[in-house]
């Protein structure tokens, strides 16, 4: 897709969020009734819970204070460890999928608990590249917690919530697609709102804030294929190679070089995943100047190599493109 003119090339947040892939997987539209309480085990992406109504108290595993989550407040663990919903400190949880097997959803939506206080959630998870966002991720807190009420609740999110509770009570058809979309966007907002938290915590150290920094991250997003080093990446946004590997360095927790080679590796895996590309033609796609050198690049990072990888994502290659990709 072309970029609009009207953004600059300075926006390091938008180059942060462009390497994410925020795309929601809903676990459940839930209403439930006190007392009420259910756990989620950890998983490998980001978790999120939006409460519409009513509320709740949450635990993260590993911290000791409980979270008190009011009707408008958005929670999202951007590491999705293993935590616990419920209305009441004292209401007994059941695992979250044991819920969704004995209640099965009518008309997308669960109905669970005592029959009391009725509260309403929106809860799920939403996927990223592991090997662009995982530096990201790990640089937010364990818990981004969104307030919707109160004096500072942010008009983007009152709003959000406004239209997905809409959505979620209408039950009409394409409810779920909507919902779906709104909430992609939510996620995007709450990202873009607590990556400038994390930079301004940070004395404005991170690429949200540097300028050239964002644009060498925007070059290797655009261009994984040029042939970068590090005076290269310098010298195309006007830095002395010493500077920028330290600006570089303080701003996303990588050296150049290594950022290069995770994006490389991460565009490999979506080729494998979603082209019937050969290996070889991949490998000049992320710059790699032989099959050889991309197979051992992948196999350092993922442990495994391009076929198997291929194989375990469950696309299969074009014959004529794998005949050519193999060495003569």
């Amino acid at each position: 897709m072309e970029r609009l003119g009207v953004f600059s090339d300075a926006d390091g947040l938008s180059q942060l969020l462009l390497r994410l892939t925020v795309n929601s997987t809903l676990y459940c539209l839930s209403a439930m009734t006190a007392p009420w309480g259910f756990r989620v085990a950890a998983r490998s992406g980001p978790a999120f819970h939006l409460l519409t109504s009513g509320m709740a108290w949450l635990e993260v595993e590993g911290r000791r204070e409980p979270v008190r989550v009011a009707a408008g407040d958005l929670i999202v663990l951007p590491r999705g460890e293993a935590h616990v919903m419920r209305d009441s400190m004292n209401s007994q949880v059941q695992w979250l999928d044991r819920i969704l097997a004995q209640t099965p959803p009518i008309d997308g939506r669960v109905n669970h608990g005592g029959g009391g206080e009725r509260s309403e959630l929106l809860c799920g998870g939403f996927v990223v590249e592991q090997l662009t966002a995982r530096p990201l991720m790990e640089a937010l807190p364990t818990i981004v917690h969104l307030r919707g009420s109160g004096g500072h609740a942010p008009e983007w999110l009152a709003g959000l919530v406004r239209m997905i509770s809409v959505e979620m009570a209408s039950s009409g058809p394409g409810s779920e697609a909507v919902v779906t979309r709104l909430t992609d966007a939510l996620l995007a907002q709450a990202l873009r709102q607590s990556i400038v938290e994390a930079d301004r915590a940070s004395n404005g150290s991170t690429a949200v804030s540097d300028s050239h920094i964002a644009r060498a991250l925007r070059l290797i997003r655009e261009q994984p294929e040029r042939p970068w080093t590090v005076p290269k990446m310098a010298a195309a946004v006007s830095m002395s190679r010493s500077t920028f590997a330290d600006r570089f360095h303080a701003a996303t927790g990588e050296t150049p070089m290594q950022h290069l080679t995770r994006y490389r590796m991460a565009r490999a895996a979506e080729y494998l995943r979603g082209t019937s590309a050969g290996v070889r033609e991949i490998a000049r796609l992320v710059g790699y100047d032989s099959e050889v050198s991309v197979t051992k690049a992948f196999r350092r990072q993922f442990g495994t190599s391009p076929g198997a990888y291929r194989k375990a994502t469950g696309r299969q290659s074009d014959p004529v493109a794998a005949e050519e990709s193999q060495p003569a």
